[in-house]
């Protein structure tokens, strides 16, 4: 193993620590959540909800770290090529992820969105309401390089057979933005506050069709690992 073997390794290593404890402090904020809801104390069941939400989620999200950077049998591989097939194999698990996660903020935003068309939204509320758009963007911009370990690694995950794939993902994606913002804004003609809710379904359609598309073309092609 040479230097840059055992330099890597020890990234490895590390990116794996953090995410065991990320997983840890989603674990307790999901129990945390849930305990405060069934103890009725000082938060309503909303906030528990979304302390328990967002708990659950940053384990989930930090188990997928951990699984992505497990020693495996690329290990035994050397070369920019094998480093290459793994990066590959683990943004198309990112992508298929994704989509998941903004599922499922996407219904804690509409309860949000629904609090402030009441009359009763916080700041909190607002917040919530613009967390799935905002996965919908990194789904959208992980699919299309612009994230930040996309343009670092760019020599490894940029070839022509990606750029290929990418165009036909963002066709799809490009088709689903324009259908679910004409919907949008056939409701906000009928009724302005379904309109407004219906514009982050829209987004998150976009920003999910396009991860998708793109991990199942990158899967057709054999490069999912």
């Amino acid at each position: 193993m040479d230097d840059l073997d055992r330099n890597e390794a020890r990234a490895r290593q590390r990116k794996q620590r953090w995410a065991v404890g990320l997983c840890l402090l989603g674990l307790a904020m999901g129990l945390a959540g849930a305990g405060l809801a069934l103890s009725e104390l000082w938060v309503d069941d909303t906030t528990a909800g979304v302390i328990a939400g967002m708990g659950f989620g940053l384990f989930g999200l930090g188990a997928l770290i951990a699984w992505m950077q497990r020693p495996g049998e690329a290990d035994s591989r050397r070369g920019p090529g094998a480093k290459s097939e793994r990066m590959q194999a683990q943004r198309s698990m990112l992508l298929w992820i994704l989509p998941i996660v903004t599922v499922v903020f996407l219904f804690e935003g509409t309860r949000a969105m629904l609090s402030i068309h009441r009359g009763e939204g916080e700041m909190f509320d607002y917040l919530r309401a613009g967390v799935p758009v905002l996965y919908a963007w990194v789904a959208a911009a992980v699919a299309m390089g612009w994230d930040i370990n996309s343009r670092r690694h760019r020599k490894y995950l940029e070839d022509e057979l990606t750029q290929a794939l990418r165009a036909r993902a963002v066709i799809w994606a490009f088709v689903v933005v324009m259908v679910g913002t004409t919907v949008a804004l056939g409701l906000g003609l009928w009724r302005p506050e379904l309109g407004v809710m219906a514009i982050p379904f829209a987004l998150a359609a976009a920003g999910a069709t396009a991860a998708l598309r793109f991990a199942w073309l990158d899967r057709e092609a054999g490069r999912d690992g």
